[in-house]
């Protein structure tokens, strides 16, 4: 009975033996995951560093673009707006100068008229 535990005792020390070298095994493997992990961390973050500089300088980029058309067609619309009240002085002064027209215009006629008039009457 002794030697029958003696040998038990020898077979549960061989198990916890190749239980020790599994377990050192593992944890070697496991290792390099944390290793590789961490290379992967580090390449995720330079990577979106590297995009986000990139997205940065794009959206300034447009900002800048969109702010000189901005004030290209601020422009646009003051010269705009200059050459309307421009138009709007020479159309008044093209009614008073068509109203006048048609008032001598129609003085002409009176005069002819009572002109005709008088060598008739």
């Amino acid at each position: 009975m002794l030697t029958a535990l003696e040998n038990r005792v020898g077979n549960l020390e061989e198990s916890v033996g190749n239980m020790k070298e599994m377990l050192e095994l593992v944890e070697g493997r496991t290792d390099g995951f944390d290793s590789m992990e961490e290379h992967l961390r580090e390449f995720v973050l330079d990577s979106l560093g590297a995009n986000a500089e990139k997205m940065n300088e794009l959206v300034n980029s447009t900002t800048e673009k969109l702010a000189e058309r901005d004030e290209t067609l601020e422009d646009m619309v003051l010269a705009m707006k200059k050459e309307i009240e421009e138009l709007k002085g020479e159309l008044t002064t093209y009614k008073a100068t068509l109203s006048n027209g048609m008032f001598f215009s129609k003085l002409k006629q009176q005069a002819i008229c009572s002109q005709i008039g008088e060598v008739h009457g």
